[in-house]
């Protein structure tokens, strides 16, 4: 490398990257929201007598928000998986419905009673019917034949009987639905038969063809043959185009790194020990982290505890024999489940940023601590109010505004209004905390390279609360299509790019900051690492927008971009070795130790958790019949545990290595950490292929054999081989959680083992280690010419 390198090429490359690929999503996202399928002012049979009001429809949608049914079932395949698909479940009743009514009509039968040629009679002229779109845009009336009236009633007497008096919905309150009270965004009426209008909205959409197309709203989806809704050609063409894609990537991506050396150097040699020492005096800022971390092991513990109150309710209604579904329901678990890991994963980054700040601006800036104790208050009560809501909402103790206090009913942002509103002034409260040390850091003049990574490092800070902001966009009456476009800015963008962005660069800091690494190849690989994670995520996320009534450009770009982004993931197997060696050939008085052994199992798990089970479902050929299954829920275990998860352990270790005593890391302590470790990748090895893999196997082959509502049914997990698996799946449950326990121990212990705060003593400390770094990084710079 040459000597004064600037990093303006890699600058530019990154730049033109996200202009480009934002621009390609916003462009996207105006052709989804001008396709949008059209939310009628009524509709009404073939007379011209209203059936639904839109203010039904809206209604529908506020009781399913509100009473957070996305966290029990899915709608148009998006939410959780114990209860049913209620846009295919609706599709299949509607259809059962019309088929009756023709029965009854052209035979004055029953139609189960009919002969195999009059079903199939039937069921053709029932095909035929549904995909004419009788919408008028003029009137914004949408008109239903006597048959779909017909289909519309017996599906409002199905959902009727289901959820009154509904003690068979496994995890479900009976009657949890209140059928008169007006909440907000809601109107008079039968809160029941409003929620069937949103359903029959959905089954309406995916069943009719777009206006002058030979597709659904949502290209075909979901997969009934009795709707004529097969897997459009489409899907299976840019299938393949994405594995050529992938692998003209991988070959690309490959010639670049080598040809570039875009790998971080090697800064220590194996049979030398390494020069670091995290017994340092530390700040009063610096201090004050270790009690976010307590709440960040408390979060962790209830997070899963609620996980495993869910699996439990796969197999029975009760918690055996406990009516817990009258206090925790499925729904609440679900919810509380979501939150908690994105409130603990966030708070474990929080305090870690805290920690670093005194280490980048080599001094504590005045009043900090305040700041920090302000932070974990606003912390504290944004997770507990919004859970508190959540639960209250659901269970109808709180209505007039369940919307802003309580669960929003949106998976991944369940939190109300008000809630998140809170959330993200905790996060700009954070933004302020970090810039009173960064930015009087990014103004010196000295040690380029250093500078550029703690602006790599800022900048990936300011995107977190930045991209959440995507979550105002959203209103409980917002159409589905786009309240699901800016939701994957959130699930996708925020959690599963900008995070993985801000975790890729924060171990490259923490990789310098141990003096593993040189400054100026970490910055490279930084920046070569974040263009390919960024330039294909960004549009690969389209992969969410194959089957949600959105503009059909999202098969080739969704396919496309989804496949590339598992080569950056899987590149990431070097750096979990890297990691691995480094654990292996450092002397054993290497402070972290525990902190490199969850960083290779970081790597490891973006490699095979976001990697090969992401590419596993989303090619859309998969994700067609797939889509809402089991498979989901594998990918999501493995990447939300095994890389955030994981990440999150191994910065909470490295920060409070250095803000606990040295004589607490004991070789005891070190085994347990040891032991943290395995039982909680062993576990989550196990969940994944043990249960939640085979599981979604059987349940692909059944929605292929039978369609997708019927692999989607509760029955399906009730089979003899289904529930075996279910029940199989308590001892990886136990495994994980034993981890979890040691790991809460180990953080308590450490809080009571802090150093004292000694903000002159750590300033002196600190400058020392800012020159020593600084002769060390003129060094390398003399070695490059």
């Amino acid at each position: 490398m040459k000597a004064g390198y600037n990093y303006r090429r890699l600058t530019r490359v990154l730049v033109v990257t996200l202009v480009g690929a934002f621009s390609i999503l916003i462009a996207g996202g105006l052709a989804i929201f001008k396709n949008e399928a059209p939310r009628p002012s009524q509709i009404v049979n073939q007379n011209g007598t209203e059936l639904i009001s839109k203010k039904s429809l809206l209604s529908g949608q506020a009781v399913y928000e509100k009473y957070g049914l996305a966290d029990y079932g899915t709608y148009l395949g998006n939410g959780s998986y114990l209860g049913p698909d209620y846009t295919a479940q609706s599709l299949h009743i509607y259809l059962k419905g019309m088929d009756q009514y023709y029965a009854k009509t052209l035979y004055h039968k029953d139609f189960t009673t009919l002969s195999d040629l009059e079903q199939g009679g039937i069921k053709a002229k029932v095909r035929k019917e549904i995909r004419v779109n009788r919408y008028n845009k003029a009137k914004q009336t949408l008109r239903l034949t006597d048959a779909q009236a017909a289909g519309l009633k017996t599906l409002q007497s199905y959902y009727r009987k289901e959820f009154i008096n509904n003690p068979q919905q496994a995890g479900l309150p009976a009657s949890m639905i209140n059928q008169k009270k007006t909440d907000a965004f809601m109107y008079k009426g039968n809160k029941v038969d409003q929620l069937t209008s949103f359903f029959f909205w959905g089954a309406w959409l995916s069943s009719t063809n777009r206006p002058d197309r030979s597709f659904t709203y949502t290209n075909n989806w979901p997969y009934d043959q009795d709707a004529g809704n097969v897997m459009p050609a489409e899907a299976m063409v840019w299938t393949a185009i994405s594995v050529a894609l992938l692998v003209v990537g991988i070959g690309v991506i490959i010639y670049f790194q080598r040809r570039y050396q875009f790998d971080m150097e090697s800064r220590y040699l194996p049979d030398s020990p390494i020069d670091i020492d995290p017994d340092l005096p530390i700040t009063t800022s610096q201090k004050k982290v270790a009690k976010f971390f307590v709440i960040v092991m408390l979060m962790f513990l209830l997070q899963i505890l609620m996980g495993e109150l869910m699996a439990h309710y796969y197999v029975e209604n009760s918690f055996f024999g406990l009516p817990l579904q009258n206090i925790w329901p499925f729904n609440v678990a679900k919810a509380w489940h979501l939150q908690l890991v994105i409130f603990w994963v966030a708070t474990t980054w929080l305090a870690t940023g805290i920690y670093i700040v005194p280490r980048v601006l080599r001094r504590e800036p005045r009043n900090q601590g305040k700041l920090v104790d302000l932070l974990f208050w606003g912390l504290i009560i944004c997770v507990g109010g919004s859970m508190l809501g959540e639960w209250g909402s659901t269970l109808g103790i709180i209505n007039k505004n369940w919307w802003l206090f309580g669960n929003f009913g949106w998976e991944y942002l369940e939190l109300g209004k008000f809630w998140q509103i809170v959330f993200i002034l905790a996060m700009v409260l954070w933004l302020i905390i970090l810039m009173r040390g960064f930015i009087p850091a990014l103004k010196r003049k000295a040690d380029y390279d250093r500078t550029r990574l703690t602006t790599l490092l800022f900048s990936g800070a300011i995107a977190i609360p930045a991209f959440y902001l995507a979550s105002l966009f959203i209103l409980p009456n917002s159409h589905v299509t786009f309240a699901d476009y800016w939701r994957w800015w959130i699930v996708h963008l925020w959690v599963e790019g900008i995070f993985e962005s801000f975790a890729v660069i924060l171990i490259g800091w923490l990789m310098v900051d141990m003096k593993l690494t040189t400054v100026r190849s970490t910055v490279r690989a930084l920046y070569f690492q974040v263009i390919l994670l960024l330039g294909s995520g960004v549009v690969g996320m389209g992969h969410h927008y194959f089957w949600e009534g959105d503009h059909s450009v999202w098969l080739a770009l969704g396919a496309s971009f989804s496949a590339l982004e598992i080569v950056p993931l899987c590149l990431l197997v070097w750096e979990a070795y890297t990691h691995y060696r480094v654990y292996r050939d450092t002397q054993k008085v290497f402070p972290y130790k525990g902190t490199f052994i969850f960083l290779m199992w970081t790597g490891i798990w973006n490699a095979v958790g976001a990697g090969a089970l992401g590419f596993l479902i989303n090619a859309p050929a998969i994700n067609y019949f797939e889509h809402g299954t089991q498979w989901t829920a594998a990918h999501a275990h493995a990447s939300m545990a095994g890389v955030y998860g994981m990440f999150s352990i191994a910065i909470m270790l490295y920060t409070l290595r250095n803000v606990t005593k040295k004589q607490f890391w004991t070789k005891k302590m070190e085994k347990a950490v040891s032991w943290v470790a395995w039982l909680t990748n062993i576990g989550l090895a196990g969940m994944v292929f043990i249960t939640l893999l085979p599981m979604g196997q059987i349940q692909l082959i059944d929605a292929l054999k039978h369609g997708y509502w019927h692999a989607r049914l509760l029955s399906f997990y009730h089979q003899p081989v289904v529930a075996g698996l279910l029940w199989a799946r308590l001892v990886p449950d136990l495994i994980f959680t034993a981890g979890v326990v040691v790991l809460l121990v180990i953080v308590v212990r450490a809080f009571f083992n802090l150093k004292k705060d000694d903000n002159r003593a750590a300033t002196k400390a600190l400058e020392k280690l800012a020159a020593e770094d600084e002769r060390e990084d003129a060094a390398e710079l003399k070695n490059d010419y």
